[in-house]
């Protein structure tokens, strides 16, 4: 009868360790889909998930003279090194207004990678390039939180004006992180936010500073190398880190 008892103690303290097992992987995988789902910047990108989007009006605010970098797009593009035949994504390409340059940065040895979470901003990419013979430029549809590119495949990874539409950042910069080969090189444009100094429209919409910015992205692993930020640039500010 004892030992019929200490046979049953034992099976209720294997169920019991089982249980709790089950029970802290249940509670990992929610805690960790509850991490990907806090935006930072809850509907950021809302506008560009509208299924009516008119590529046109993009262009015309993106490719506009009105558009501080669209004014200073040969100064920065002198200042982005790329080497010859290397692998480069634009990560927030848009319409692509710097993927001609890239291109040509790259040349027909190496590959250029519209890269973006809008399909019909792709589309008119992949029809701007073949209009120009790019064969060498590819589109690739991204995740709201990863650019979902493999591992060690990236030399130079450039951004404009898109850092602060990561509603992710962590996640974004550690997909990134991983997609880009020891050495590589990350540039970043993006509004400088600075109270009392910038304009209404970017201390209402772009979430962080620079200073912010330099620090969520060291904290992916990146090494901060300078600030290059050409003098055309008033608004914006252009900043190249690499992977140790």
């Amino acid at each position: 009868m004892a030992r019929s008892s200490i046979i049953d103690v034992s099976s209720c303290s294997m169920r019991k360790t089982w249980l709790g097992a089950a029970c802290a992987i249940l509670l990992i995988a929610v805690v960790s889909c509850g991490e990907k789902r806090e935006s930072v910047k809850p509907g950021i990108n809302d506008k560009y998930r509208d299924p009516d989007l008119k590529v046109q009006e993009w262009i015309d605010r993106f490719e506009g003279e009105s558009r501080e970098v669209f004014q200073c797009r040969n100064e920065i593009m002198s200042l982005v090194q790329v080497p010859q035949g290397a692998t480069v994504a634009d990560v927030g390409s848009g319409t692509g207004l710097f993927i001609p340059y890239l291109a040509e940065k790259t040349g027909t040895g190496g590959t250029v990678i519209a890269v973006d979470i809008v399909p019909k901003f792709l589309d008119h990419v992949r029809q701007k390039a073949a209009e120009r013979n790019l064969k060498h430029v590819e589109t690739h549809l991204c995740a709201e939180d990863s650019i979902k590119l493999p591992r060690n495949s990236l030399d130079v990874i450039f951004t404009c004006d898109t850092y602060h539409h990561f509603e992710y950042p962590a996640h974004t910069l550690k997909s990134m992180f991983e997609a880009m080969k020891k050495g590589g090189m990350l540039y970043v444009i993006d509004f400088e936010r600075v109270e009392g100094v910038s304009r209404e429209w970017i201390m209402g919409h772009v979430r962080a500073g620079k200073s912010v910015v330099k620090e969520e992205i060291t904290s992916a692993g990146f090494q901060f190398v300078e600030e290059i930020t050409p003098e055309c640039l008033e608004e914006n500010y252009l900043i190249r880190f690499t992977k140790p």
